[in-house]
């Protein structure tokens, strides 16, 4: 017997190309209260997902056999990465990478345990829900005097290890683990200052970058990049943008930071 929601009706998109085994999968997921809509390729799924219909959950089958489900999350990485923990995989084995990409986000389940890949998806829509609404709740009791800080940093230790540096300095501090979630961040919020890795795998400092000067470029000069090492091309994707050493003396950093912060704010600078 299927778990059944709760919640609202959420969405799920479903997508597979045997017309028997989506047949299954719309049944299931209905008789647990969900709303469905379907996919039996990629493509359809891309513009479903680029549609104004809200999706809370995918269904996707990801083995040899069905490269399709890597494909439409590395997809979802660059243009949907709110969902990026919205994912149910359907999987016979575990492919290849998807320890690297999917980075403990999301789970795989065997077509064989089909009400388990429902129990999945409800437990999948509920942490997403617990989440925004933990994120909405931090947004109503934040200090909106402090000036925001967005830290970009794929590293967790550090990234943990920073975000309260900065808190301590006076930032109201956001982190996000890679370079795709801080474009995420900037799509709904202008922040003070934007600190960020240069080198990270899953979207790095000269993409936030990019992104920046393309959709908000009054934030380009907010921008501050950390490095174990420079990149070649950083002066000539950022020219002009501070860059610096990881572990090095924050005195300077927090210096330029501070500089920034006033610049936004109009506030003077100190004698």
């Amino acid at each position: 017997m299927c778990a059944t929601l709760s919640l609202a009706r959420p969405t799920a998109l479903v997508v597979h190309d045997d017309g028997d085994t989506l047949d299954v999968l719309i049944g299931l997921f209905e008789a647990a209260g969900f709303d469905v809509v379907t996919a039996v390729s990629g493509f359809r799924a891309q513009a479903l997902l680029e549609g104004d219909r809200g999706i809370d959950v995918v269904i996707v089958p990801w083995d040899a056999g069905h490269p399709v489900g890597g494909d439409i999350y590395r997809w979802s990485l660059q243009r949907r990465y709110d969902l990026r923990d919205g994912f149910v995989f359907l999987a016979g084995e575990t492919p290849p990478d998807f320890d690297r990409l999917v980075a403990g986000r999301c789970l795989e389940v065997s077509m064989a345990r089909p009400a388990e890949v429902v129990r999945v998806a409800i437990a999948a829509v509920r942490r997403r829900a617990q989440l925004e609404a933990a994120r909405d709740a931090a947004f109503e009791d934040a200090d909106t005097t402090l000036p925001t800080l967005l830290l970009a940093d794929d590293e967790p230790v550090l990234l943990r290890a920073m975000s309260g540096l900065f808190s301590e300095a006076g930032y109201a501090v956001s982190g996000v683990d890679n370079g795709h979630g801080a474009i995420l961040q900037l799509e709904h919020q202008d922040f003070d200052v934007i600190v960020t890795d240069w080198n990270m795998d899953d979207g790095n400092g000269a993409d936030i970058y990019r992104w920046i000067v393309q959709v908000k470029p009054w934030l380009a000069e907010r921008v501050v990049f950390l490095s174990d090492e420079e990149g070649e091309d950083a002066a000539v994707v950022a020219p002009g943008r501070p860059m610096f050493r990881k572990g090095a003396d924050s005195h300077e950093l927090g210096e330029v930071l501070r500089h920034i912060v006033r610049h936004v704010r109009g506030e003077p600078e100190p004698f």
